[in-house]
């Protein structure tokens, strides 16, 4: 199947639904049980790692959009 066939992109596309929200989670993660529970900053570090978990995602999901509109023309 050809790289910019209809199926591989939609499979491309369809991996956008799942960016942010898993992206938002490891920030979580990391912020939560690694800065808050060990460093003490609670909720600070949970707070700013969300924070940059939502920045990468929503960066991954421009570079996807962006890739996906040059290869469409």
């Amino acid at each position: 199947m050809p790289a910019n066939s209809f199926y591989a992109r939609i499979g491309r596309l369809s991996s956008i639904i799942f960016i942010l929200p898993s992206c938002m989670a490891v920030g979580w993660l990391l912020g939560y049980y690694v800065v808050d529970h060990y460093l003490g900053f609670y909720p600070w570090g949970t707070v700013v790692f969300v924070l940059l978990g939502a920045a990468a995602g929503f960066y991954e999901i421009v570079k996807i959009l962006i890739l996906d509109q040059r290869n469409r023309t």
